[in-house]
């Protein structure tokens, strides 16, 4: 049984409400994101977006997709819980597990690769007629923030997204952001990963065990 399949059963093997099982909430439940219910931050926040279409409009090639993202990353940064994560590689997992779950022990080791990259969200949001309604635009940004915690090498452009184990975190309260791409990583998270290879491992004995027996 190779890596990915075992992965794959993994996955559809989990139990509800417990590590590793996907979060089916669909995104837009996530209603303890002040993206969502804060109509002050919301309005503050999407004027940000139509004065950056209005740059790109007027100046083109100052406001290339690259400094776009650049700067709408940064502005939506304001939200503690932007950056979502949604899942963790098996690499990032096992590595996180050699340390006791410490990621202070593994420095520049890990990141947060988003699921849709960053550039194509910028596309979808500026490379448009006329900009996105408040509601659309909100709709976008957060479908699009789902992240997974990696391997920084494999978080690379022109390289298929790693499998990953997903992570039940619909509030975005678990690895909350600590700067413009960084995350807090405390005994909350390490206890949840802890917890999450525990199972994680004991799937994978139970197939390696039931091919064997075959």
């Amino acid at each position: 049984m190779n890596r990915s399949t075992s992965l794959n059963l993994f996955l559809r093997a989990s139990k509800g409400g417990k590590p590793g099982r996907f979060s089916r909430a669909p995104f837009h439940l996530c209603e303890s994101m002040r993206l969502r219910k804060d109509p002050k931050l919301r309005r503050a926040l999407y004027g940000l977006y139509q004065a950056l279409f209005r740059a790109k409009q007027l100046a083109p090639l100052d406001f290339k997709d690259s400094r776009l993202t650049t700067i709408q990353t940064a502005v939506m940064g304001v939200e503690n819980f932007g950056w979502r994560v949604v899942g963790i590689t098996p690499e990032a997992l096992k590595l996180l597990a050699r340390v006791d779950f410490r990621k202070e022990r593994v420095p520049r080791q890990l990141c947060r690769g988003h699921i849709v990259n960053r550039v194509q969200t910028t596309r979808r949001l500026f490379n448009r007629p006329s900009p996105l309604g408040k509601n659309q635009f909100f709709e976008v940004f957060l479908a699009n923030d789902r992240t997974v915690i990696m391997l920084v090498t494999q978080n690379k452009l022109g390289v298929a997204f790693p499998s990953y184990i997903p992570i039940r975190n619909p509030n975005a309260e678990l690895f909350p952001n600590a700067g413009m791409i960084g995350w807090k990583h405390r005994s909350l998270e390490r206890g949840y990963l802890r917890e999450l290879r525990r199972k994680y491992q004991m799937k994978r004995c139970r197939l390696i065990a039931g091919k064997r027996s075959y």
